[in-house]
């Protein structure tokens, strides 16, 4: 879900007609980012406190981590618009592409399209535009695990803006898809999305964050997030909170 930014750094260039265009801020949409993290974690500090029941702490901790999942989707969404709408270079082309590919599957509409067939686009692509031809419901760009958001990042976006996806460690890249996995099993309860879990949970590049599910499989995850992992000072939630927050700060 997106997190709705109204973006308050930015900056004007002349278009098409001499139109003001206004470009959105990615650290505006990074800080808010991180503030929306800042904010959960205060939210769940404060309800986790104030439940005596165990199992209680646990829905809490299940919903807090579900919340978190809805603001990196937003955060990712918020991004690519953003990278978008500064440089369309890589975005357009690729609309072009993909208009070319369909184009040539025909003889007759390429035929039409050679003879009296032009194909522009504006020099600004507004967030509308974006979603419009990212997704053709409008919906957020939303990815189900990150080597996909890294493969369109690289399609869509500029290499200097690909690069902050790109550039994540394989533990950050990996804590990504646990969120995503934790996320899918609260949502959908099912046997599927819980073996998925499980095994996004087992990778060895987790390790070193106290996340890494060791041999025991588990399908309690409010009650696994509220725990502290041997040898680490703080439960798993706030780590993979601390992570993203990471994360975000390398934008």
């Amino acid at each position: 879900m997106s997190s709705n930014l109204t973006p308050t750094a930015t900056y004007s260039i002349k278009g098409n007609g001499g139109t003001d265009l206004r470009k959105i801020s990615p650290n505006d949409i990074r800080d808010d980012f991180r503030q929306q993290l800042s904010d959960l974690t205060t939210f769940h500090n404060t309800g986790f406190a104030a439940f005596t029941s165990e199992a209680d702490q646990s829905t809490l901790t299940e919903h807090s981590l579900l919340a978190a999942a809805v603001t990196w989707e937003g955060f990712v969404s918020d991004m690519f618009i953003a990278y978008i709408n500064r440089d369309a270079t890589r975005f357009k082309q690729h609309l072009k592409d993909s208009f070319e590919t369909h184009l040539n599957a025909s003889s007759t509409p390429k035929r039409v399209f050679d003879a009296f067939g032009t194909l522009t686009f504006p020099l600004h692509l507004k967030k509308a535009d974006v979603l419009a031809l990212a997704n053709s419901m409008g919906n957020n760009i939303t990815f189900p695990n990150f080597d996909q958001l890294e493969q369109k990042a690289g399609t869509w976006l500029v290499a200097a803006h690909a690069a902050k996806f790109s550039g994540l460690t394989a533990q950050q890249k990996a804590v990504v898809n646990s969120v995503i996995a934790l996320r899918n099993n609260i949502a959908h309860r099912s046997k599927r999305s819980l073996d998925a879990m499980n095994d996004v949970l087992a990778l060895g590049v987790l390790h070193p964050t106290g996340i890494r599910r060791l041999n025991n499989r588990f399908h309690n995850v409010g009650a696994w997030l509220k725990s502290i992992p041997v040898g680490c000072r703080e439960t798993r939630f706030v780590i993979i909170i601390n992570i993203l927050d990471g994360i975000g700060a390398a934008f």
